[in-house]
């Protein structure tokens, strides 16, 4: 019989949002959002990177990028700089105080995943990824099988 407690999706949710809750309560505390922190995260990879490029990296929609982008924009985190051979398409760049925030936010990731990992070897650390890993190719398997 099926039961909501053995049931990898619900399992998974609920493990997630009490993970990332606590993860959004240490960063609020510090000015940010988790999402606002991923962007730092990646708009400090690269030197230019667009908004296009930014939505693939993080997983989001483009138009949920420009909203995140507007707001910390507001916030003076980023700056759009029109691209010279696309006039309708931006670059984003880092500001002062952008890069500010991400050389003292980036390490609060590095914390929280030493909290998170705590008393986890590095076995268990590998099989845990790799089972999560063949999780999501068996979901993406099946959304294309079925079609």
């Amino acid at each position: 019989m099926f039961t909501l407690d053995t049931c990898v999706a619900y399992i998974t949710d609920n493990s997630m949002k009490f993970i990332t809750d606590a993860f959004d309560q240490i960063l609020s505390s510090k000015g940010v959002t988790r999402v606002q922190w991923i962007a730092l995260y990646y708009l400090g990879l690269q030197e230019v990177i667009n908004q296009k490029e930014l939505a693939n990296k993080m997983n989001i929609k483009e138009s949920t990028v420009a909203r995140l982008i507007d707001r910390m924009e507001r916030e003076g985190l980023v700056i759009r700089c029109k691209k010279q051979d696309d006039r309708r398409a931006f670059n984003l760049l880092l500001t002062q105080k952008g890069k500010h925030y991400r050389e003292v936010l980036i390490p609060e990731g590095e914390k929280f995943s030493e909290i998170v990992s705590k008393g986890i070897n590095e076995e268990e650390m590998q099989m845990f990824l790799s089972v999560l890993k063949k999780m999501v190719l068996n979901v993406e398997e099946h959304m294309l099988r079925n079609k």
